[in-house]
């Protein structure tokens, strides 16, 4: 059964580095690192993260977040709530509610934070042509912060079938002014970013996602000019995101095993326009069964596939090095039945430090 498993995953792998190698230009492979909401793109939850952020096929809990199509097959209601310690300071925080309308409707609600709430050492000045200070004035502290709400639904349309839908609602608020020694923020609220997904299970081993997420999500950024009290307004659209993904159940020293593998794809921008340098970004991970207590997760996410993996391989370790990840989940039934302790531990691209969180579920 190992062989199969492993025969079938190697040939679904091959054909999505075939894909991207096909389509993706080496110049611009780490294009979506700055795209919009790009920092809603990090996985939410530490089973995800310890996966490497290969969720989206059969997520175990945040399912509005990855994919309301397997809401309505949830058996149970499922709750979580969790927080993380990323590099370089940031925070975030997690919860979600998933419950199953009998006897084919699912919904959820998911709220993610993440941010910087001690931004330090940072200063405002004048400089000659040269680039040596005229003049430098030590800022006072700043923030950053992003928060979304999303909320999702799912209808079981057959057997093997399901689709879902989501919106969000997000706010994101960034330090880009000085006035007079302290920072000013500028912000966004945006409303209106829809997820489509389908999930259909093509043997009682595997399952199979697809679909495509931030269909019309749009921002309009209001910025406030040194001495001014005119605020222009920046806007932006976020490309839409075209997903396929696997969830594989099989076993290993007779336990349970699941290997995951999703592929994110860019291929316009966010009003329809064919992009001249398209991306795919691979993500892969697995979940082992240790004891009846005790589940193992390991797993490598954002890796761009793009030519510069063959052609110019040091800058292409250096720039896109994929983050690695672990994790455990722990049952704590002898406390409450239903319940799991998960936590996980990633690096981040550029090496500056690792990513932790933890997190509660319950289902009941």
């Amino acid at each position: 059964m190992v062989k199969s498993y492993l025969r079938n995953k190697t040939a679904f792998l091959a054909l999505a580095v075939s894909l991207g190698l096909t389509l993706c230009e080496t110049a611009e492979a780490s294009w979506s690192a700055g795209l919009p909401d790009a920092v809603f793109r990090l996985p939410a939850g530490a089973w995800a993260s310890g996966m490497g952020g290969a969720a989206l096929a059969d997520p175990e809990y945040m399912v509005s977040w990855y994919n309301p199509a397997r809401l309505p097959l949830l058996r149970e209601r499922r709750a979580s709530l969790g927080a993380g310690m990323r590099s370089l300071g940031r925070t975030e925080g997690w919860a979600s509610y998933d419950f199953r309308v009998p006897p084919r409707v699912g919904m959820g609600f998911s709220f993610v934070y993440r941010g910087d709430p001690f931004i330090n050492d940072l200063y405002d000045g004048y400089y000659d042509n040269k680039g040596n200070v005229v003049f430098e004035d030590n800022l006072g502290r700043a923030s950053m912060t992003a928060v979304s709400l999303n909320i999702g639904a799912g209808y079981f349309v057959s057997r093997k079938l399901s689709v879902g839908g989501s919106v969000s609602v997000n706010h994101q608020s960034l330090p880009t002014t000085p006035i007079d020694g302290s920072i000013e923020n500028s912000s966004v609220t945006s409303i209106g970013g829809l997820d489509i997904m389908a999930s259909y299970r093509a043997s009682s081993a595997l399952t199979l996602s697809g679909g495509v997420k931030n269909l019309l999500r749009h921002n309009s950024w209001f910025f406030e000019p040194y001495g001014s009290d005119f605020s222009p307004v920046s806007d932006e659209t976020v490309p839409p995101i075209f997903i396929l993904a696997s969830s594989h159940k099989t076993s290993l020293f007779e336990r349970e095993l699941v290997w995951n593998v999703d592929a994110q794809s860019y291929f316009f921008d966010g009003e329809g326009k064919y992009l001249g340098h398209p991306e795919m970004v691979i993500a892969a991970g697995a979940r082992w069964k240790f004891s009846e207590e005790l589940y193992l997760r390991t797993g490598i996410g954002e890796l761009d596939i793009s030519g510069g993996m063959f052609r110019d391989t040091r800058e292409y370790r250096e720039t896109f090095f994929p983050r690695m990840a672990l994790g455990f989940s722990y049952n704590m039934k002898r406390f409450r039945q239903g319940a799991f302790f998960n936590y996980a531990i990633a690096t981040d691209r550029v090496w500056a430090g690792v990513d932790q969180q933890f997190d509660i579920t319950v289902s009941f």
